[in-house]
C-alpha cells in the first residue's frame, strides 16, 4: 500500500483494494482523514453511528473523520473492497471556486446520507475514477502521477455532489408536488363541505394511496381529513348562526345528517352550544 506523504510524514492520501476470504470483523472506529469506501463484493454490512446498512456490490459509503464506523461480512465468502481515504489538504492545491465540495463531507447530519446506492454509482460511472487512480497511485513518482490523483478525486468528489444535488432536487420536487395535491385536497373539502368524503373518494378522485394522503394530510394539517372536514363545517355554521338561519337547517347545510351529531360536535369543539353561542356573540357585541 503506497502513500502520499505531508511534510510531517503523515499520509494526506491513502489508497488500496484488498480481498480477502472469510469472515471479517473489526471494531468501530473513527480516521483523522475522509473515506469513500466502494463496495466490491455483495455480502456486507455496514454500521455508521449506530445505523445498519446492508450493502450491495458497488455500493458507495462516504464518512468523514468524525463518524465512528464498522463494516463486517454477512457471509464467509470473499471480501472484496476499494478504499479511498485522505485529508482536506490533500485538494487545496487544485481546488478554485467559492463552494468548496468536501461540505458534502462536513454538512451532512452525521450518520446520515452517508451512502451511495450502486445505480448511481454506475449511471455516474464512478468506478472509474477509482480505477484510474489505481492506476496512477501505483506510481507515485514522477510528480504529474501525483497531480493526477488529486485531480481524479476532485472529480469524483465533483460527481458526488451532483449526485446528492440532484436527489435533493427530486426530492423538493415531490415535495412541493405532494404540497400542492394537498392544498387542493384541503380546497376541495372546503368547497364541498356539504358532501360525504371519505378517503376512498379522495384516492379514486387525485390518483394516490389512501393510506399514504391520510399520513400526508396529518402531517400537513396536524389533523386527519375527517377532522379538518368536521372543524369547517362547524366553522361555516358559526357564521350561519350569526346570520339568523335556523340551527336545524344549518345542521343539513354544513353536510351533517342528523342535528344530535351536530350538536354534540359543535359543542364539544366550540364549547358552547349552538344556542349559547350566538347568545355569547349578541353580549360581546
Amino acid at each position: 500500500m503506497n502513500q502520499y506523504q505531508e511534510t510531517n510524514q503523515k499520509p494526506d492520501f491513502i489508497y488500496f483494494h484488498s480481498k480477502s476470504v472469510g469472515e471479517y470483523k473489526i471494531f468501530v472506529h473513527t480516521h483523522n482523514l475522509y473515506e469513500l469506501y466502494l463496495c466490491v463484493s455483495d455480502n456486507i454490512n455496514y454500521i455508521i453511528n449506530g445505523h445498519h446498512y446492508e450493502l450491495h456490490k458497488y455500493d458507495l459509503v462516504m464518512t468523514n473523520k468524525h463518524e465512528a464506523h464498522k463494516p463486517s461480512t454477512r457471509t464467509n465468502g470473499i471480501y472484496e473492497r476499494k478504499i479511498i481515504q485522505f485529508r482536506k489538504d490533500f485538494l487545496k492545491d487544485i481546488f478554485i471556486g467559492e463552494d468548496h465540495p468536501m461540505d458534502l463531507f462536513d454538512s451532512r447530519q452525521s450518520g446520515h446520507h452517508n451512502i451511495i446506492k450502486s445505480n448511481d454509482v454506475l449511471q455516474y460511472d464512478l468506478i472509474h475514477y477509482f480505477k484510474e487512480i489505481d492506476r496512477f497511485y501505483g506510481h507515485p513518482y514522477p510528480k504529474s502521477n501525483t497531480i493526477m490523483v488529486k485531480t481524479l478525486l476532485l472529480q469524483l468528489i465533483t460527481q458526488l455532489n451532483n449526485i446528492v444535488h440532484e436527489h435533493e432536487h427530486l426530492q423538493q420536487k415531490s415535495l412541493d408536488q405532494e404540497n400542492e395535491l394537498l392544498w387542493t385536497i384541503q380546497k376541495y373539502i372546503v368547497n364541498h363541505m356539504e358532501q360525504t368524503i371519505t378517503l376512498d373518494f379522495l384516492s379514486e378522485k387525485y390518483f394516490i394511496n389512501k393510506y399514504y394522503l391520510c399520513h400526508a394530510f396529518k402531517k400537513r394539517f396536524n389533523m386527519t381529513i375527517l377532522e379538518y372536514q368536521h372543524l369547517q363545517r362547524l366553522e361555516k355554521a358559526k357564521h350561519l348562526l350569526l346570520e339568523g338561519i335556523p340551527i336545524t337547517q344549518i345542521c343539513y347545510l354544513v353536510g351533517f345528517n342528523d342535528y344530535s351529531n351536530f350538536y354534540k360536535k359543535f359543542k364539544r369543539i366550540v364549547g358552547l352550544s349552538p344556542k349559547q353561542y350566538v347568545q355569547n356573540h349578541v353580549q360581546i357585541k
